[in-house]
């Protein structure tokens, strides 16, 4: 039975300053996410992963703070941000992951697809890549960002169909994105906060990083 909130999903080792994470209910470390949690001084409640890039160190120092550990194996089906998001299943009505930004780009892809996954469709799923921001959007969802920010509606795993957007430049209604199209991607926030309603499918709501208005605007 769920009885906490949301929670925080640290997945792969990152550098730099510690994000502002809030105050999550239960914090998760997929694998290498552990080296990063633990140079943020998050408290961390589990581990999970084949744990071969967590270190000895970073092991003693959750285990010494009560965190459990959950190992699999390193050959195996899933991948630890996978087993990491089951881990969180059971017990959060939400999950906002922390992944990192840069290295191989077909781990970074492979990420943002689990994410959308349908076996997480009972949660509300954002994660921060970087300075970059997604939303996984199935339903009515309301978005975060500002007026004048880049947004970009990318369908993933088949067609999703937007029953309408408010708050952007290029509304959207009744209309089916293809995840074979560009159609969706650059639009920007005219008013704060801008809500997706899909009915059939799964959406990515990207906000990259310091993008400019007015690049193209494959929404139009």
């Amino acid at each position: 039975m769920k009885h906490r909130s949301w929670a925080l999903l640290v997945a792969g080792d990152q550098h730099g300053e510690a994000p502002a994470t809030g105050s999550p209910d239960l914090v998760i470390a997929a694998d290498g996410g552990l080296e990063a949690a633990r140079r943020w001084r998050l408290r961390v409640d589990a581990v999970v992963g084949d744990l071969d890039s967590a270190s000895e160190a970073a092991l003693d120092w959750a285990k010494r703070d009560g965190a459990v550990i959950d190992s699999h194996p390193v050959d195996k089906d899933a991948t630890d941000l996978e087993l990491a998001m089951a881990a969180a299943l059971a017990q959060v009505e939400a999950v906002h992951v922390l992944l990192p930004a840069g290295g191989r780009l077909d781990q970074a892809m492979a990420s943002l697809v689990v994410l959308a996954s349908p076996r997480w469709a009972a949660l509300e799923i954002s994660a921060t890549v970087g300075e970059a921001h997604v939303a996984v959007v199935r339903g009515l969802r309301r978005l975060r960002g500002e007026v004048g920010e880049v947004v970009s509606l990318l369908a993933v795993g088949g067609p999703a169909l937007v029953a309408s957007t408010t708050g952007l430049l290029f509304p959207l209604t009744e209309e089916a994105l293809s995840p074979t199209s560009g159609r969706g991607t650059s639009n920007v926030i005219v008013a704060a906060p801008p809500t997706v309603e899909v009915v059939e499918g799964v959406l990515l709501a990207i906000r990259p990083a310091g993008a400019p208005a007015g690049l193209g605007l494959a929404a139009t």
